[in-house]
C-alpha cells in the first residue's frame, strides 16, 4: 500500500508520436522496403559473370549475408513496434485507472460540492 504509479500521459503521448513518425519511415518505402534488402542482395550469374567459383561462392555468401541482415532488420522493426504498443497500453491502462478512481471517489463523496475528476483524483 502507499505505492503510487504515476506517469505524465502528455509526455508519453509526445514520445509515442515521435516513435510512430520514426517507424513510419521504415514502412513507407522512401528509404527502401524490407523486401528490397534481400532482393538487392541477390546476385545472379549475369551480374557476377558466368564463373562457377564466383557465382557459387560469392553469390551464395552474399545472398546468405543479406538474408541475415533482413532477419535482423525485421527483428529490430518488430521490437520497435512492440515498444510503441507497450507505451500505448500503458497510456490506456493509466486512463482506465484514472476513470475508475474518479468513479470510486465520486461514490464516496456524493454529498460534497467539490467532486473529483480525472485531473484532481490525486488530491483525494
Amino acid at each position: 500500500m502507499g505505492n503510487k504509479s504515476e506517469i505524465d500521459v502528455d509526455e508519453v503521448k509526445k514520445i509515442l508520436k515521435v516513435l510512430k513518425d520514426e517507424i513510419a519511415k521504415f514502412d513507407d518505402g522512401s528509404q527502401g522496403t524490407r523486401s528490397e534488402i534481400s532482393v538487392k542482395g541477390h546476385m545472379t550469374s549475369g551480374e557476377l559473370g558466368n564463373y562457377p567459383a564466383v557465382t557459387q561462392g560469392l553469390g551464395l555468401t552474399t545472398n546468405q549475408a543479406y538474408g541475415q541482415i533482413k532477419g535482423q532488420y525485421d527483428a529490430f522493426v518488430n521490437a520497435y513496434d512492440q515498444v510503441i504498443q507497450s507505451l500505448e497500453q500503458i497510456v490506456k491502462n493509466h486512463g482506465d485507472k484514472e476513470q475508475q478512481n474518479t468513479a470510486a471517489a465520486n461514490r464516496v463523496t456524493t454529498n460534497s460540492s467539490n467532486q473529483p475528476t480525472t485531473s484532481n483524483t490525486s488530491s483525494w
